[in-house]
């Protein structure tokens, strides 16, 4: 803890020797239990002025799951004789940590609340936030750039059945971007293409109309919803009803300068999105619940938009799991993870601003379905890839002066922004000539392409803030931005100019006790202080020299700064110096000089600043006027940064172009890797080639031992179809591929225990979802279906979605398995399915995992052998080697041909069986029902049941 604890303890408890706290504060603890019911997943937390406190299971959560340790934990003695109440005291540094945690990574709610007097006991409500309701936390969460920077959104839903059809109406609202987006789409079996549309939107919450345990409809939709890692927060019914939305989205969406308020409501009446009834019901709610029209600097500030699913390729939740998309293993990205090749998003994001990096998230969830986008995006990664001067200068001198633009156009939404962030633009906006200068030049294939979708939209914004560099260099004193002052001009005020003398009057007397300053310290230090360092002002005196005057508007102004070694040398030397703090750069101190002349400046600048207030204010307000122009400049540039990370990655990784083909429905890879593995250490990839086709060889079964490749083999297709459809190059010698409409997968075990299911249920929920929305246009993974029940369901089971896949559905698709017996499916089904396998090879007892394909079955089963490479201990492992050997000596005849009665029945001769056994039930007669019992056992034991 920051706090100390005797200060905490005198103003709150007395600690006992038990460890037990015995509290004074008597009169909260009977407010704190009468205060609402709340969720587990809300935590409160009680303002204290320099720190806070939380109570009961809520500290318990804190201390167990944020803190890690139950040692910060103290226990109040309650009035009542009840058990001890846990608390834990919480530091305003803390404060910001936990936060974060709770909202952006728990995906918690948060409610503060606080006394308005001091001499009150009426605890009130201050603050509250959920994950897709960041508004009042925004100044803390954002603070730091090392933070997430995904977009927050709280999604809204409303059901309706139309004509005996399920209808979901559906409403984002993200106030981050300030976007609204509405959808209405016809609910299929399990809500399966529902999963898909919340992986395309990733909100972060959605919102449900409160409902009751018998409306089975909204039940399911809430399984759906939390399976994706969603929020579930519930409104009132009342809350979605849609009879005043076009008054308020009258007053939420953009409107012109100029426009007239009559015209503009009749345009909003006649918007496309007005004519979803259910989804502006969901709209209503998603207003009323972020208190959007509260908030006089959220009006006229929003775009509406229509989320239409069918433009993006469709993943459910399983597949982003399974292709390893983002670094948690959901649809939201974790930004602490520390390799980059952990996840499909961390190998592609070199990403040097804020925006690109939410852009390329959301396109990692929104593949495209369009060749002719898919090549224009290509079309410009090519370009960046064969022009290293053009992807340099863009990466290393354009994009790392971008500030994040749209935290700016919410800051100054809501009058939070400061002449430093118009000095931000300023400089963002000022270098774009040259950007144009450098892609000119470029001379290759794709010049047009280039010119289209960067040059003319960066050429647009260069004319629209044309005017605002002209008020920037105008108004501000660019000559003191070395110091961090940003202020106005002296120019513009006689009572400015003097003040700007006399500051600089002042500026010349520190450097004079500077002077003085190295000249006592000058024979006892390691390196000795040049003229440079005694003369320079505004900061730009050599970071080479041993002591500097600096200006830190956060550390109370001028300071001077020596190197961390002379450390014992300046406290001998200068015994009344003021060390005001220690950073890795150096020690920052003050004489009892300099500290004076530094109070004469302070009162200077707050004066200066005062009297150019008015003028502040202006320049802020004209600058606010240019919010809509920078978003679409925060996404003009997005999308550039997007690219060039595209090409990083494609030239650091080897990556070729994919070539789409609308007429040959294949997916042919020569020397496919899967991207992630072969940047992991001490790896060396074995590539694979890959060869579907629609109507030859559209289905491949994968058989091979366990750590063979066969998971990475299929994942890998799925990774590199995305990363076709993104618009990135691809990890192969040569790719020729057709657009996909979604990725769906069923790989390994999933139990998930928090929503009670099994990992046989799981995999079953999962492959009805790909049965329930897969088309023949679709691409299919699936790992060891069937293998969460017994063996002969798990392979009927296994054989028949294999068959209805290859015959029904009739799409591309990889089904790695471990029932062998699976593979006599492509006798069935001659030309359409193939069998491969991984390749291994034993020698000496010993496993070699070649992990190469190669086509046809593979001819036995090393469970053994891997279990060996797992370290088993030596008498376990002859045991299973005897064992083995007995299965397969009773499974052998005589002769040492394989038993047909032995093995798996066909599904046709288990349905023949099923039926006689109806049949028996209804046989009355003991002597005709012994016969056919015995019948029934001859033919069990033909067909291999027996």
């Amino acid at each position: 803890m920051d706090i100390d604890d005797d200060e905490v303890l005198n103003e709150t408890a007395n600690v006992l020797n038990d460890g037990i706290t015995s509290t004074v504060d008597t009169d909260f603890y009977s407010v704190y239990k009468k205060l609402p019911t709340k969720t587990a997943v809300t935590i409160r937390l009680f303002e204290r002025n320099e720190y806070y406190t939380c109570h009961g299971d809520d500290a318990l959560f804190i201390a167990r799951e944020l803190l890690r340790s139950t040692n910060a934990l103290k226990y109040w003695k309650t009035s009542d004789g009840n058990k001890p109440l846990e608390t834990i005291y919480v530091s305003n540094r803390q404060f910001e940590d936990i936060l974060r945690q709770l909202l952006l990574v728990k995906q918690y709610r948060i409610e503060v609340w606080k006394k308005p007097q001091k001499i009150s006991n009426e605890w009130t409500l201050a603050y509250h936030g959920s994950p897709g309701n960041l508004t009042q936390f925004e100044d803390i969460l954002f603070s730091s750039s090392s933070i997430s920077q995904e977009s927050s959104g709280v999604l809204s839903c409303k059901l309706a059945t139309e004509n005996g059809v399920i209808v979901v109406g559906l409403a984002l609202i993200d106030v981050q971007t300030l976007t609204i987006k509405l959808c209405e789409v016809t609910v299929s079996t399990h809500y399966s293409n529902l999963e898909t549309i919340l992986v395309q939107l990733g909100p972060k919450e959605c919102l449900l109309p409160t409902f009751t345990t018998a409306e089975d409809n909204y039940l399911q939709l809430k399984k759906v919803i939390e399976k994706s890692g969603v929020l579930v927060t519930e409104r009132p019914k009342a809350d979605f009803i849609s009879k005043d939305i076009k008054q308020d989205l009258c007053r939420l969406l953009i409107k012109g300068k100029n426009e007239d308020s009559e015209k503009f409501e009749m345009k909003v009446g006649v918007m496309p999105e007005m004519q979803m009834e259910h989804a502006k019901c969901a709209l209503s709610a998603a207003i009323k619940f972020l208190q959007l029209l509260g908030e006089k600097s959220q009006l006229n500030r929003f775009h509406l938009k229509t989320h239409q699913p069918d433009l993006y390729m469709r993943l459910d939740t399983a597949a982003m799991i399974a292709l390893n998309i983002f670094p948690d293993n959901r649809q939201r990205p974790d930004f602490s993870a520390n390799s980059k090749s952990s996840s499909l998003y961390g190998l592609l994001n070199n990403c040097r601003t804020a925006q690109g990096q939410r852009l390329l998230m959301q396109w990692l969830k929104q593949p495209l379905t369009d060749a002719a986008k898919i090549n224009e995006r290509l079309d410009i990664v090519d370009a960046f890839v064969n022009d290293t001067g053009i992807r340099n200068y863009i990466t290393q001198d354009f994009l790392g002066r971008i500030p994040d633009f749209e935290r700016l156009v919410r800051k100054f939404i809501r009058k939070k922004a400061n002449l430093e962030d118009c000095y931000k633009i300023y400089v963002a906006v000022n270098k774009m000539p040259k950007l144009v200068e450098y892609i000119n030049d470029f001379n290759g294939p794709t010049k047009d392409v280039l010119h289209h979708l960067v040059v003319q939209p960066i050429q647009g914004m260069i004319d629209i803030f044309s005017k605002y560099i002209e008020m920037i260099e105008t108004t501000i004193d660019l000559n003191r931005i070395g110091n961090h002052e940003y202020v106005i001009k002296p120019g513009y005020d006689k009572d400015l100019a003097e003040c700007r003398k006399k500051q600089d009057e002042l500026e010349s007397k520190m450097h004079d006790d500077l002077a003085s300053v190295c000249e006592k310290l000058s024979s006892h230090l390691s390196s000795t202080p040049s003229r440079a360092s005694m003369s320079k002002k505004n900061g730009t005196e050599s970071s080479r020299e041993p002591i500097r005057l600096v200006y830190d508007p956060k550390q109370g102004g001028w300071l001077y700064r020596i190197n961390r070694k002379e450390s014992a040398t300046l406290q001998k030397q200068l015994p009344n110096i003021t060390i005001q703090v220690t950073k890795k750069e150096g020690i920052f101190f003050q004489t009892p000089r300099l500290n004076e002349l530094n109070g004469k400046y302070s009162t200077l600048n707050a004066s200066y600043n005062e009297t150019s207030k008015e003028l502040i204010e202006e320049v802020l307000t004209i600058a606010a006027s240019y919010c809509d122009s920078l978003s679409q400049l925060a996404e003009i540039l997005a999308q550039l940064d997007c690219l060039v990370s595209f090409a990083i990655a494609s030239v650091n990784g080897n990556y070729i172009r994919p070539i789409f083909s609308s007429e040959e429905k294949k997916i042919h890879l020569v020397d496919s890797r899967h991207p992630c593995v072969e940047k992991q250490d001490s790896i060396n990839f074995i590539s694979n080639t890959v060869q579907l086709d629609r109507n030859n060889h559209r289905f491949q079964v994968i058989t091979g031992p366990n750590m063979g490749g066969k998971s990475t083999y299929i994942r890998q297709v799925g990774v590199i179809q995305l990363m076709a459809q993104v618009g990135c190059f691809v990890p192969c010698t040569t790719c020729h591929t057709t657009v996909v409409d979604c990725i769906l997968a069923r790989l390994g075990a999933n139990d998930d225990l928090a929503l009670g299911v099994s990992t046989f249920m799981s995999e079953m929920l999962e492959m009805s979802t790909i049965l329930d929305i897969a088309t023949s246009n679709s691409l299919v993974i699936i790992d060891e279906l069937g293998r969460g029940t017994s063996t002969y369901d798990g392979f009927g089971l296994a054989w028949a979605v294999a068959n209805y896949i290859c015959t029904t559905i009739k799409c591309f698709c990889l089904f790695a398995t471990h029932f062998h017996e699976l593979t006599s499916i492509e006798h069935e089904h001659p030309g359409l399915i193939q069998n491969f396998h991984v390749d291994a090879l034993p020698v000496d007892d010993q496993l070699v995992l070649l992990y190469k394909l190669k086509p046809g079955v593979c001819d036995q089963s090393f469970g053994i052998h891997v279990a060996q490479l797992a370290q088993f201990p030596e008498h376990v492992l002859e045991f299973a080697k005897k064992r083995a050997q007995e299965l397969e000596e009773f499974n052998t005849s005589e002769n040492g041909k394989e038993n047909p009665g032995q093995g798996f029945a066909s599904s046709e001769s288990i349905d023949l069986i099923w039926g006689e056994l109806e049949k028996l039930k209804s046989i009355n007669d003991q002597e005709q029902a012994h016969k056919m019992v015995l019948s029934l056992l001859n033919k069990a034991q033909n067909v291999g049941l027996l």
